[in-house]
């Protein structure tokens, strides 16, 4: 009998975070960087990251979009230190054409780019992807609101869970 082994996205730190994005940014890889910091501030999935378009954030102070695997709609403060991101790296990348993809990679490369970039500044026992980003901005701000339950709460609406045992499970937390 096979039985199949789901694999599971790991949260990373604020700090594994940090220096992924700072090894993407070192590499010239804007976009990556970009997409670290963006996809651990928004809570968005990769399916709705590559769709945004840089008309669609920069110079923003909030993204609407649909939700592609709820079709909610969604607004999404972008802050401050995620606009100056996004200003930066734009000029960075060149100034590409406005109603071009921010994130263009499929979601394959993207997650085998995380990856390489994660073994490249020492992470190696973690399973990562572009839902290791969503988890930890979740992770992060649980940690933040000294774990309560009406972070929790909160979350569960966000990520749109239908219980918050749902959102303990996604977070790693059934056992804290």
């Amino acid at each position: 009998m096979i039985t199949s082994i789901e694999k599971t996205s790991d949260y990373l730190t604020t700090e594994e975070l940090r220096r992924i994005s700072r090894y993407f940014h070192k590499e010239g890889n804007y976009r990556m960087s970009l997409l670290i910091d963006f996809g651990f501030r928004t809570l968005l999935r990769y399916s709705d990251l590559e769709r945004i378009k840089w008309i669609d954030i920069l110079n923003k102070e909030e993204l609407l979009l649909n939700e592609k695997k709820t079709n909610k709609r969604r607004k999404i403060a972008l802050g401050v230190v995620l606009r100056g991101i996004i200003s930066n790296d734009y000029e960075l990348y060149g100034k590409p054409d406005l109603n071009e993809e921010v994130f263009r990679y499929t979601l394959r490369h993207t997650n085998r780019l995380l990856q390489i970039g994660a073994t490249s500044v020492g992470i190696r026992k973690k399973n990562i992807s572009t839902h290791s980003l969503r988890k930890s901005g979740a992770r992060f701000i649980w940690d933040l609101n000294n774990k309560s339950d009406e972070s929790l709460i909160k979350l569960s609406m966000v990520l749109n869970h239908s219980s918050t045992s749902i959102t303990r499970r996604y977070l790693g937390i059934t056992k804290e």
